[in-house]
């Protein structure tokens, strides 16, 4: 992706570029890995950044042998890759979910947003596969929702409960087969009014923080909560 060439790009140019100098691939040692993250380290990253600028690194080296089909030495990853836990933590409570989502009314009278938040809450659904959703992937008599194109790769089907089925009947009757059902409009609108509900404020530690991602979290956390065993969620 795009976006995804910008950050690659900008992190070798900042970080790892520098640090090579006139050396060649080949050249690089597993004593100069050390030293590259420990180089990383002193910049005060994160152990996730400097995963990341390794990772690259690593892709680079790994792939430029495959291409020139050498022999030559390839430095081993293994012990030098950071080790971290960054999965988000916090889940919303109904109290928190409805300042949310007033916030989100006040801000955005199209409802766009809200109702964007209201139905990952209640599917679960990465935001990736809400933003793919077309009205082709709904099956209506049975109230069924297509997931393809997944994260793990793996498609899947998931029910709709009452609510996320009546905010797709609203949108799907103005739109064709392969038509998106939601769009990211103005995605600054949701950050604002995570910024505006203070539900962040105070809170330094990026796991603990509330993001688009927390609604996966919640709709998880509450069927455990109503019941469920933790292997069926």
């Amino acid at each position: 992706k795009k976006n995804s060439q910008v950050t690659e790009i900008g992190r070798w140019n900042k970080y790892i570029a520098p640090f090579i100098n006139d050396k060649s691939l080949e050249e690089l040692s597993t004593l100069d890995l050390l030293l590259l993250r420990r180089k990383l380290e002193e910049t005060k990253l994160s152990a996730q950044s400097i995963y990341h600028c390794l990772s690259l690194l690593r892709r680079v080296i790994y792939k430029t042998a495959e291409w020139n089909q050498s022999n030559a030495y390839v430095p081993s990853f293994k012990k030098i890759m950071p080790k971290f836990d960054n999965r988000r933590q916090r889940f919303l409570n109904d109290t928190e979910i409805s300042i949310l989502l007033n916030h989100l009314l006040l801000l955005d009278p199209s409802k766009n947003w809200y109702e964007i938040s209201l139905f990952a809450v209640n599917t679960g659904l990465r935001r990736g596969e809400i933003f793919n959703l077309s009205a082709i992937d709904i099956d209506l008599p049975s109230r069924t929702a297509y997931i393809l194109d997944t994260k793990s790769g793996k498609n899947r089907n998931i029910h709709l409960n009452n609510i996320a089925f009546n905010i797709i009947l609203r949108r799907i009757c103005n739109i064709n087969g392969n038509e998106k059902i939601f769009y990211p409009k103005n995605p600054r609108t949701f950050r604002k009014a995570v910024k505006e509900s203070g539900l962040n404020k105070g809170i330094t530690d990026l796991r603990q923080k509330i993001v688009f991602h927390s609604f996966r979290h919640t709709f998880a956390s509450w069927l455990i909560q109503s019941g469920f065993p933790l292997a069926l969620v």
